[in-house]
């Protein structure tokens, strides 16, 4: 597919945001930020489709992701215990959708070919608003691909221009604005947006190496990396403008957190590599990060600490979590997770 991460390609994984609206009730909070045992929904079975496709989770627990057949995905919403297809536009047989904002308008991708990973086909970004499905324009090149959704309705991604780069973008209303690159880069994607504007994705720095990067006023600022690290990716930002994403260390590939102009590591939960994919407005980080080997479990990261999700599980569960894709300023958590001998599901866990 023309339309790739770069950093995935260096770093592998990824995910990523939402908000709160002030008449939350402030129980609703303490619940979420003193809970220690979750209850769980299981949202059917998660097609694997690839590293940098996440699923995206809002302020009142609807989920954004994408349900399989035999033969195709299609983008899908969950609310209160009721999954809906979206449906998919004629000549588009794949979705997948990325974002969802608390109106629940939803934003993604949808693909021409059956097979997601067909460099021939085309693939081109959609928003879906009050029911209705557009798709939205390019930069003047064949693909698109859109990663982030605000609550007014402002949409953040990637697109190919007509040479082939590929460049990050905006669209507010009908119109798409080319977000830029680096001064001595060719290529940026952006992954998320918050509700002022702020912009978060990746550059390239040099042709090769990519840095976590945030766009203010349509100006880009170099987010650097963590110590001694080379490649960097902002994936999330809360309406505070803390950042999250993930960077190359000396010791591996570490999850970090972006605040008042610096990066601070997360560490891992024994081994590397960690990434982080989603933050809510109490700073509260999730992620994955390898414990041995290569065997993944899903991170929750705050006051300072980060902790293995499956710690928190009701006693007894069977569910082992692998990845958690994003969290709500209730403390709802959307995790990828497995039980023996079953494939991959989606679990959505809500604080007691």
């Amino acid at each position: 597919m023309p339309i790739i991460s770069g950093v995935s390609l260096i770093l592998a994984f990824s995910w990523a945001r939402t908000a709160l609206a002030q008449e939350d009730n402030v129980s609703a909070l303490t619940i979420a930020r003193t809970a220690s045992i979750y209850t769980i929904d299981d949202l059917g079975l998660l097609a694997p489709i690839a590293d940098d496709v996440t699923v995206s989770l809002n302020r009142d627990g609807a989920v954004a992701y994408w349900t399989g057949t035999k033969d195709t995905v299609h983008a899908t919403l969950w609310h209160s215990g009721q999954a809906t297809n979206i449906g998919n536009l004629p000549g588009y047989p794949n979705s997948i959708s990325h974002a969802i904002n608390r109106h629940g308008d939803m934003a993604g991708w949808m693909n021409t070919s059956a097979n997601l990973v067909d460099s021939l086909s085309t693939t081109r970004g959609f928003i879906q608003h009050r029911g209705h499905i557009r798709i939205v324009p390019t930069l003047g090149g064949r693909d698109s691909r859109v990663n982030g959704l605000n609550e007014k309705g402002s949409a953040v991604g990637a697109a190919n221009l007509a040479g082939g780069a590929r460049h990050a973008f905006v669209i507010s209303g009908s119109s798409i604005a080319d977000l830029g690159t680096l001064p001595s880069g060719k290529s940026s994607s952006a992954f998320a947006i918050n509700n002022t504007g702020v912009i978060v994705g990746e550059a390239d720095i040099d042709g090769k190496s990519y840095h976590a990067v945030l766009w203010m006023d349509r100006k880009i600022v170099d987010l650097g990396t963590l110590a001694h690290g080379v490649v960097s990716t902002a994936r999330a930002i809360n309406d505070h403008s803390q950042i999250t994403g993930f960077s190359d260390t000396s010791d591996g590939v570490h999850a970090f957190l972006y605040a008042d102009g610096a990066m601070r590591d997360l560490g891992t939960l024994g081994n590397d590599p960690s990434e982080a994919s989603g933050i809510n407005n109490r700073g509260e980080v999730v992620g994955a990060s390898n414990i041995s080997g290569t065997k993944r479990h899903a991170f929750l990261w705050r006051d300072g600490r980060m902790t293995d999700l499956n710690d928190y599980l009701p006693e007894g569960s069977d569910w082992v979590l692998l990845n958690a894709f994003d969290i709500n300023d209730r403390g709802q958590i959307a995790c990828s997770a497995r039980r023996k001998g079953e494939p991959i599901h989606l679990l959505l866990l809500t604080p007691q």
